[in-house]
């Protein structure tokens, strides 16, 4: 997984630092199956391999490992070369360089060079570029025929820099008196984010873009976004895309009874009417510089095709292979971690141990009826989830369809845990599964599947998240995603195939091949939207954790109120201000947190190096506690 992480083994500030302690060498097992999975992993999470990062030339070699194993088990190349590879490039670093500049002129020759980062930021949805041209301001920035609104009618915009607000109308409003009534909620409208607001701007021909916030989105100190939250992703604008504190662009539409930003907001609130207009008098001239590095990479596809009336009809079954090599992206070690290698055995030579095991076991089946199979082995998840965005972009079996997707990553460490929150019953191996609201069905699916299996397991319907079954579900594909825990070894060197669980892996192999025979065979699962609490749709995967930290891990187990604490980061804020494994975090800083959600909402809002309360219950007591979020 990257470690942008929006939900459980969520961010990087949330995860615990701890000194991994050696693992003793696993012996041989008796058993074929469990030995054969023993050699997968240990190659793929070995010296040999480098970490797997896209960036070594070890992660060729566990490619190689991938397509020989799909061959023996008779999976067949997918790419209508007769490859197994599907290639596709991606900019794995990118900076602002020189020039970035970005500047205002008005009447009497007036001109304002703005300061980069606190007047403005260029947003990482744009390229290299330039522009200089007049200034129209755009409401929200929204086309919606169905809606009867339109922010673009009426004006000339060509070859014009456009002003827009973010998010939408009534942005906070519930109920009928919401903008986007057809949408389950603001949240929810294709209208919000910023991708849809850029394409539509470029379908209007304009030469670049000023976007600035809703009162929704500014609260108390009007943030800028930065321009790596959004530069690891797609590039839907040709031009400058700048995002400008709202004091900056006040006095230039001050005139009348209209004299700042939010005034005009106000107004298109209040009755649902565009107040596009002219800035007369103003020009901006727009310069960024982005410089990168690019990688080559290539996910891997082998198919079992299927037979009987289904047989057109696709479920994919999928893990990515990638890890982060030497550590030069995404550790979470230290400067100890600097230059050696991350070994990835659980994230995700796990997922790609149990892929390759269900690859052998469908491969063995005769004459298997049902819908057809399809392997993939994503690369570049942990760069952003590349990988599995360029297949759903380009897939070899088209996507509507494709019945629905599981996906596996960071399988190896599940452990015995209470079946009960007293922890007075009986222990069961810990599973997490994840997109159960995805699918109708999928929830009971899971119950049966694991009265077979049996595990303890943490079902969540929330279908997007941090891996590779983000891409499918956005794709409106039901999808599923088993995963067994973070843990202290989570993106470092320590994370060694000497500590996975080789049993419990299977066991968790298991559980997916009882899921996709279900799947290959029942009636196609209809696709459910599930509301997802822990990212703002306005918003794009962003592949770093951004904001402050206080050095926590969550117990994704706990069902109760709050959030608890698996562990605390040594030496980090939660522990210089008093925290301890096993309390439950209730409040941060006045706001109350209900779960992992509402967690990141309530760091969201804090600044690094600021001291906030934070509320925790310890032995049902609520105790108050200073700290400052690093």
């Amino acid at each position: 997984m990257p470690t942008r992480r929006v939900f459980p083994a969520i961010l990087a500030g949330l995860i615990l630092v701890v000194a991994a302690q050696s693992a003793p060498a696993q012996k041989p097992y008796d058993d074929p199956v469990l030995e054969r999975m023993r050699k997968d992993i240990f190659f793929l999470a070995g010296p040999e391999c480098e970490g797997r990062g896209v960036e070594t030339k070890g992660i060729e070699k566990a490619a190689d490992y991938v397509v020989d194993a799909f061959k023996q088990a008779g999976l067949k190349p997918a790419m209508k070369d007769g490859s197994y590879f599907q290639p596709f490039t991606i900019t794995a670093g990118v900076k602002l360089d020189k020039p970035t500049t970005l500047s205002l002129s008005g009447p009497g020759d007036v001109t304002k060079e703005l300061k980069l980062g606190t007047d403005y930021n260029p947003m990482g949805f744009c390229p290299t570029s330039k522009a200089n041209a007049g200034l129209v301001f755009v409401g929200y920035g929204i086309t919606a025929p169905k809606l009867k609104y339109d922010d673009y009618e009426g004006v000339d915009v060509a070859g014009k820099i456009v002003v827009m607000l973010r998010r939408i109308p009534r942005y906070a409003e519930k109920g009928d008196k919401r903008f986007d009534t057809t949408a389950a909620s603001s949240d929810d409208s294709e209208y919000a984010p910023f991708v849809y607001k850029i394409e539509n701007a470029v379908a209007h021909k304009v030469a670049g873009i000023i976007m600035v916030n809703d009162t929704t989105a500014a609260g108390p100190r009007d943030p800028l976004p930065q321009f790596l939250n959004h530069a690891m992703g797609t590039e839907p604008a040709p031009f400058p895309v700048m995002f400008v504190k709202r004091e900056v662009l006040d006095p230039l539409i001050a005139t009348g009874p209209v004299r700042t930003v939010v005034d005009i907001e106000t107004l298109i609130d209040k009755d649902l009417k565009p107040r596009s207009f002219e800035i007369k008098g103003w020009k901006a001239g727009a310069e960024v510089t982005v410089k990168k590095t690019e990688y080559k990479c290539k996910n891997i596809v082998g198919v079992l095709e299927g037979a009987g009336p289904l047989a057109d009809e696709t479920v994919v079954i999928g893990a990515h292979y990638d890890h982060v090599g030497y550590g030069t992206f995404a550790s979470l070690g230290g400067k100890t971690a600097e230059g050696k290698i991350h070994y990835g055995a659980d994230d995700n030579a796990s997922g790609t141990t149990g892929l390759i095991e269900l690859a052998r076991r469908f491969g063995a089946i005769k004459d298997r009826q049902g819908r057809r199979l399809v392997f993939i082995a994503f690369s570049a998840e942990e760069r952003g989830l590349f990988g599995s965005q360029h297949y759903c972009k380009n897939p070899l079996f088209p996507l509507d369809k494709t019945t629905s997707m599981i996906n596996m990553d960071m399988i190896g460490r599940t452990k015995p845990v209470p079946t009960d929150w007293l922890g007075l019953a009986e222990k069961k191996d810990r599973l997490i599964v994840y997109g159960t609201g995805t699918g109708d069905g999928f929830d009971k699916l899971v119950d049966l599947t694991n009265g077979k299996v049996e595990f303890r397991v943490t079902k969540l319907a929330a279908g997007s998240g941090p891996s590779d079954h983000d891409s499918f579900y956005r794709k409106k594909i039901p999808v599923l995603f088993l995963y067994t825990g973070t843990h202290g070894e989570y993106h470092r060197p320590t994370d060694v195939p000497e500590k996975i669980n080789v049993p419990g892996m299977k066991k968790v192999t298991d559980f997916v091949q009882i899921l996709a025979e279900d799947l290959t065979t029942r009636d196609r699962p209809k696709y459910q939207v599930t509301k997802d609490p822990w990212r703002d749709p306005t918003e794009t995967a962003s592949p770093r954790p951004m904001g402050p930290k206080l050095g926590v891990l969550p117990d994704y187990n706990y069902e109760g109120e709050g959030m608890r604490l698996e562990g605390v980061s040594p030496g980090g804020a939660a522990e210089k201000g008093g925290l301890k494994d096993g309390d439950v975090i209730v409040e941060i800083g006045g706001k109350p947190v209900k779960n992992v959600g509402g967690y990141m909402t309530a760091m969201s809002a804090q600044k690094a190096g600021t001291t906030v309360e934070v509320i925790v219950l310890r032995k049902e007591k609520r105790v108050p506690l200073k700290v400052t979020p690093e």
